[in-house]
């Protein structure tokens, strides 16, 4: 059996191609580009928090119960029917900006503000 006396390749910790750096500078590109996170679409702006935005956690515009258009699985036509059962009634404002579609219960925990504030960190430096 061979031993390497002693010998330990260095770690670079700055290394361009370093997995976790490079997983989120990736992510700084995608997520934190995009017109959800730079705070106006159709020169309205953001009316929920950055964190919010940048994270996908609510409607832009703060709307409560706003639908317009979408996948709607109970809106089918049925023949014989005269109303459409289940239909949901659009509520469309005309912004131009589309409704919230995640879950409007989940909450997020402290450790996705923090990584959100390290994101926060490194986009400055980026």
């Amino acid at each position: 059996m061979a031993s390497n006396n002693g010998y330990t390749p260095s770690l670079k910790m700055s290394d361009s191609s370093d997995g976790d750096a490079s997983g989120t500078r990736s992510l700084l590109r995608r997520a934190w580009n995009n017109e959800n996170a730079v705070g106006t679409i159709n020169s309205k702006k953001m009316v929920i928090t950055p964190f919010r935005g940048v994270n996908n956690l609510g409607d832009f515009l703060a709307r409560q119960n706003y639908i317009c258009g979408g996948p709607n699985q109970l809106k089918s036509s049925k023949p014989g029917l005269k109303n459409r059962m289940g239909s949901i009634l659009s509520s469309c404002d005309g912004s131009g900006i589309a409704g919230f579609s995640g879950n409007p219960k989940f909450v997020a925990d402290s450790s996705d503000y923090i990584k959100y504030k390290k994101q926060v960190s490194m986009n400055a430096n980026y």
